[in-house]
């Protein structure tokens, strides 16, 4: 391992990580912490970084999934490997497969970028008012899902991932628009579109009839308004022609009878 690799990696061990990373709560928010592995290549060895130097890593060590406990390994005997990092870093998880990975999106600040441009999104997305799907826009997002997989069953909670991602969950009215979901869903159910399941609902085949009623519902409408337009249209046009006419005949009459 050169010069540059190792000064990475010592610098990440400069930040090591307890023995119990708390992932949530108040206490995740002030985590900042690194993780290292050096792993064989067909996954034979791995090495949980404690220490390294130019002889070699201290480190605890796995030999064929067998626990060896910490040892101090040199340089030479480590061929053919990869590296794992994981930085904590609050509530996010941010892995690297390689020194070259960990300096482009670690060292420059390329995955805080994206941090602070998620939560910029997330700020924006709070002060949306959650709009409410209605049925027809909720069958029609259970179907797509139901043909890609047809065992698919749909909640509250999954229908707001569907409809808003999961920027959903930190948003001040979600406790509103899950009780809105949960009526839907059951108002769906009661009218035969859904089936109620152990952990959900589940698309009926009643509900490809009401989305096609509703389609030639909506073509029929989009028919009715053109044809009323063109009718307008050509009532306009009437009326122009016959004030041309009425024009040109009292032209006409007038220019006769001076």
């Amino acid at each position: 391992m050169n010069f540059f690799k190792r000064w990475i990696i010592k610098s990440l061990l400069k930040k090591p990580a307890p023995d119990r990373i708390p992932r949530s709560g108040d206490k995740a928010k002030s985590v900042d912490c690194n993780v290292v592995y050096i792993r064989a290549k067909d996954e034979s060895w791995t090495i949980f970084c404690n220490e390294i130097d130019s002889k070699g890593v201290t480190g605890k060590y796995w030999l064929n999934k067998k626990d060896y406990g910490e040892l101090s390994i040199p340089w030479t005997w480590l061929t053919d490997y990869e590296l794992d990092i994981t930085h904590f870093y609050g509530t996010y998880d941010l892995r690297y497969s390689s020194i070259v990975q960990y300096f482009f999106e670690g060292i420059l600040p390329w995955d805080k970028l994206k941090i602070i441009l998620g939560k910029v999104q997330q700020f924006l997305f709070n002060r949306k008012e959650l709009v409410r799907s209605e049925r027809i826009e909720t069958l029609k997002l259970i179907l797509e899902e139901t043909i890609e997989n047809r065992n698919f069953t749909v909640s509250s909670v999954s229908l707001s991932g569907l409809l808003y991602t999961q920027k959903w969950v930190f948003h001040p009215d979600k406790s509103r628009q899950l009780a809105y979901n949960d009526l839907l869903l059951k108002s769906l159910a009661e009218s035969g579109e859904l089936t109620s399941v152990q952990y959900g609902f589940k698309l009926s085949p009643k509900a490809l009839v009401t989305i096609s009623e509703y389609e030639e519902d909506q073509k029929r409408h989009r028919d009715n308004l053109a044809q009323s337009s063109a009718t307008k249209w050509l009532t306009f046009a009437l009326i122009i022609v016959g004030l041309v006419q009425a024009g040109v005949t009292y032209y006409g009459v007038y220019k006769n009878g001076s």
